[in-house]
């Protein structure tokens, strides 16, 4: 397959893999609705946080509590908690049946990236403008502002793909172990706390801030999220955007040679 006509099919991958979430609306109400439940938590935990406080590490009540409603509304997009396509490929590893789709004229971790962009997109479309507007005006947060914003939209596409890089590295373990589960599971749990789910990295202790700093998690989770939430402007949005692009170019990579190490432990077991 040529160069030029390879290219012409991920953007096919990303439409299948948009036209399968959009086959299953029921669970995207579902998880509209527990994304805002477990912002409306966060809200009142940070409300009470920062009762009597009018800064912590630099932030306001109400930044903070948009950073959550940030969070929750790309929490999809990013694919943070979207484990069942990396546990499905661990698995089609696992019992051999990805000689299939290495059999095909495109390399499998790219195939995997371009469908988490498709699944992105469907959640941008159904869930984050929901999620995002609703938080906001429930508690009459302010807009963000500020020209570091036109970054945003970048700062996502990047972030998606770092961590969709993430996930196929951890599935593709597979091709070394008997499962998969606990390099996927564990992911989600990185990406969680050194992504900056839990709290906004500002509030870790100096030493967790400066391994989170240097970690991929961070430019996968939360230089997306504070990007949008116009929390990072001059040096700190410069850091944020070149961290992001050297880890999304490394992980690509990485994920190249994984496959490419793959095939040939699988050719070596006669898979």
């Amino acid at each position: 397959m040529s160069t030029v006509a390879s290219l012409r099919v991920y953007p096919h991958f990303a439409r299948c893999a948009f036209q399968r979430r959009a086959a299953y609306r029921l669970a995207n109400w579902t998880g509209i609705t527990v994304n805002f439940f477990f912002f409306l938590i966060q809200a009142q935990v940070f409300f009470a946080f920062f009762a009597g406080r009018a800064r912590v590490a630099g932030w306001s009540a109400n930044e903070a509590v948009r950073y959550f409603a940030t969070a929750e509304a790309l929490m999809m997009v990013l694919g943070v908690l979207s484990s069942q396509p990396g546990l499905s490929l661990a698995e089609r590893i696992r019992t051999g049946d990805v000689v299939v789709d290495l059999a095909r004229p495109v390399p499998l971790w790219a195939r995997f990236v371009s469908e988490s962009y498709g699944s992105a997109l469907y959640y941008v479309v159904t869930r984050s403008l929901l999620l995002y507007l609703g938080g906001l005006l429930l508690y009459r947060l302010p807009w963000p502002g500020g020209a570091a914003l036109a970054w945003a939209p970048f700062a996502i596409a990047m972030g998606v793909g770092i961590v969709a890089a993430l996930s196929y590295l951890a599935a593709a373990s597979a091709f070394w172990m008997e499962h998969a589960h606990g390099p996927v599971g564990a992911l989600v749990l990185l990406l969680s706390f050194f992504g900056g789910l839990v709290v906004p990295l500002d509030f870790y202790p100096a030493p967790v801030r400066l391994l989170a700093d240097v970690l991929p998690f961070r430019a996968g989770v939360y230089t997306p999220i504070a990007i949008a939430n116009g929390t990072l402007h001059g040096g700190a949005l410069s850091f944020g955007l070149a961290h992001q692009a050297i880890w999304l170019a490394l992980l690509l990579w990485l994920s190249r040679l994984a496959e490419a190490r793959g095939v040939q432990r699988l050719a070596a077991q006669g898979g």
